[in-house]
């Protein structure tokens, strides 16, 4: 199943933005500590709680569907 433009292109576009200060603090964090496992454990918690806030597309339509079929 694929969703049509007039769907898609919204919530692309709505992901993208909600995400972005999400996704530049992740950037921020990896020029600080690069890939991660040598990172303190606060910087690791720190990553871990940036990337808790980003929202995936998956993680809408999933949701959306859940809801749709337990709302029957």
């Amino acid at each position: 199943m694929s969703l049509t433009e007039a769907l898609w292109v919204p919530l692309q576009r709505g992901v993208y933005w909600t995400n972005q200060p999400h996704v530049q603090a992740l950037e921020t964090w990896k020029d600080l500590w690069g890939a991660g496992p040598a990172a303190p454990s606060d910087a690791l918690t720190e990553r871990t709680r940036i990337t808790a806030h980003i929202t995936t597309t998956g993680h809408i339509l999933r949701t959306a569907l859940e809801h749709t079929l337990h709302s029957r």
